[in-house]
């Protein structure tokens, strides 16, 4: 579980209700994904549907580096259009199977950024169709639903507590490679689009979200017993058009990632 503390604590205010208001559909949103996980895989191929030899470890934990570019998109005329520009670093922390990724990531003072804070924390549900596999390779098409909710705050705004805080659910579907070039040894390699909607804090107005997520992985299996190794990396990006257009950014993050398989 992971604990968010607003930076503003102002009982029973409109800023307050608004942000229960939406980490209750956030978190909603995410529990409706997760029952739905054990029903998809049911009814649809997994990867328990796979040859014995693409079998893998069930979960991972992972933690990445990835520099971010957040620029604005919006009329250079809107108030307040581009105070939530970031460029920097952010600390990315993920676990995840098969069917389910659950990601936090982080960036600000604790990156040397030190006006701009960026946070984010979301799941996304992943199900999977073979569509041509051989005793070394399969080519996959996959399907997911992500629910993400994503926060900037700027010290030159802290005053009157505005904040580029939105929610987005998104669907997707795209193409994901496996090869097993040894017995312990597994590549992944696969994109991903997907499209949605965005919402703001309290739902007062929101938009559309279109992203990219592109990943390569290698896995190590079994090295230590069952554990064993990951490396890969993967780019993400999103695109916010949302109805008040000082909202409107792009984010572009470049993320290297270790993790641990068992």
């Amino acid at each position: 579980m992971v604990n968010i503390k607003c930076e503003f604590m102002i009982n029973h205010s409109p800023q307050t209700i608004s942000l229960r208001r939406q980490a209750t559909l956030i978190i909603s949103s995410v529990l409706i994904l997760l029952c739905s996980t054990e029903v998809l895989r049911a009814q649809m191929f997994s990867m328990e549907d796979e040859p014995p030899q693409f079998r893998r470890a069930g979960s991972e934990f992972y933690i990445g580096f990835e520099p971010t570019s957040v620029t604005y998109e919006g009329s250079e005329t809107a108030d307040g259009g581009g105070q939530f520009a970031y460029d920097g670093p952010l600390i990315r922390v993920g676990y995840s199977t098969p069917a389910l990724n659950l990601f936090l990531g982080t960036g600000g003072k604790i990156t040397g950024v030190d006006d701009v804070a960026y946070f984010d924390v979301g799941a996304n549900i992943n199900v999977g169709w073979p569509l041509y596999f051989t005793e070394k390779f399969m080519l996959q098409l996959p399907v997911r639903i992500s629910s993400r909710l994503a926060n900037i705050t700027n010290d030159r705004t802290s005053f009157n507590l505005d904040r580029f805080r939105f929610g987005s659910i998104t669907a997707g579907a795209g193409l994901q490679a496996h090869a097993r070039p040894g017995q312990n040894i597994r590549l992944r390699l696969g994109a991903i689009p997907s499209y949605g909607f965005t919402f703001a804090s309290g739902g007062l107005f929101g938009g559309s979200m279109g992203s990219v997520a592109l990943n390569g992985r290698i896995f190590l299996d079994r090295l230590f017993g069952n554990i064993g190794l990951s490396a890969g990396y993967k780019y993400d990006f999103r695109s916010y058009n949302v109805e008040d257009e000082k909202y409107d950014y792009r984010m572009r993050g470049h993320s290297l990632q270790l993790g641990i398989t068992f």
